[in-house]
C-alpha cells in the first residue's frame, strides 16, 4: 500500500481573494501590546501586506529595544509560525502536518485582516514576552477644504 502525500493546508503565501495580502504593497497599521503587563504598554507601526512574519519580529525587536538573541514565534488560530533558525531544525513534513511555518515564508497580510483574530508573538521562550498584534482600529482623519 503506498502512502499519499497530501500537502496539508497547503502554501502559506497562497491568499484568499479580498485578503490583505492581495496587494502587497498594502500599508497595514499595527497595534502590538503587551500581554499580562503590569503596566499596559501598547506600541503601533506600519508594515507592508507583503512583508514577512520575520520583518515583523525584526521591526518588533526594535521597537521595543530588544537585542534579537532570543528565539521566537508567532500563532494565529492553529497555525504556528517559527523563527527560521527553529523552522530549520524540523522535520519540515511533519511541521506541515502539525500545522508549524517558517516566519520567513508568510507575509503579514496572509494572516491580519480585518476579519481575522490577533496574531499572537513570543519572544525569548524562557523568560516569555508576549504581545498580541490587531489591525489598529483607529481611523486617520483628514481634513476637508
Amino acid at each position: 500500500m503506498a502512502a499519499k502525500i497530501i500537502q496539508f493546508p497547503g502554501n502559506a503565501r497562497t491568499t484568499r481573494p479580498g485578503s490583505a495580502c492581495a496587494s502587497e504593497g498594502t500599508p497595514l497599521d499595527l497595534s502590538i501590546e503587551c500581554v499580562d503587563a503590569d503596566v499596559p504598554l501598547v506600541q503601533t507601526a506600519t508594515v507592508g501586506a507583503g512583508d514577512s512574519l520575520a520583518d515583523l519580529h525584526r521591526l518588533i525587536t526594535d521597537l521595543f529595544r530588544w537585542d534579537d538573541a532570543h528565539n521566537y514565534f508567532f500563532s494565529h488560530g492553529s497555525c504556528r509560525y517559527e523563527d527560521p533558525v527553529l523552522f530549520r531544525s524540523q522535520d519540515r513534513v511533519s511541521a506541515r502536518c502539525r500545522r508549524i511555518y517558517s516566519a520567513a515564508d508568510v507575509p503579514v497580510g496572509a494572516v491580519l485582516n480585518p476579519e481575522a483574530p490577533p496574531l499572537f508573538y513570543v519572544y525569548n521562550l524562557v523568560g516569555g514576552w508576549e504581545l498580541r498584534i490587531s489591525l489598529a482600529d483607529d481611523v486617520s482623519l483628514t481634513q476637508f477644504d
